[in-house]
């Protein structure tokens, strides 16, 4: 199993860019807030909302980052690999 595991995010961070292992991490950090909030709020509510609210937060910054990363990649980046042709 871990193994598997291990293989698994070696390939991941051969494969990923730098961009897309961030976008996963937001993710990841959310959902795993996500799961302790769960967990928190079966003993203190308010405290589990509050954690709750942090994890919409790093779900706010994966979509603005997934927004301002592909409006960038599509206006400036692809614009910039594109070569002139010479006559």
């Amino acid at each position: 199993m871990f193994e598997v595991l291990l293989a698994s995010l070696i390939k991941w961070n051969s494969v990923k860019n730098e961009r897309q292992k961030l976008q996963h991490s937001y993710i990841v950090f959310a959902l795993l807030t996500v799961l302790l909030a769960g967990i928190i709020s079966l003993f203190n509510a308010s405290l589990g909302h509050k954690i709750v609210l942090v994890a919409l937060g790093s779900i706010g910054a994966f979509v603005a980052k997934a927004i301002l990363w592909n409006l960038l990649k599509s206006s400036l980046i692809e614009r910039l690999q594109i070569k002139p042709k010479r006559k």
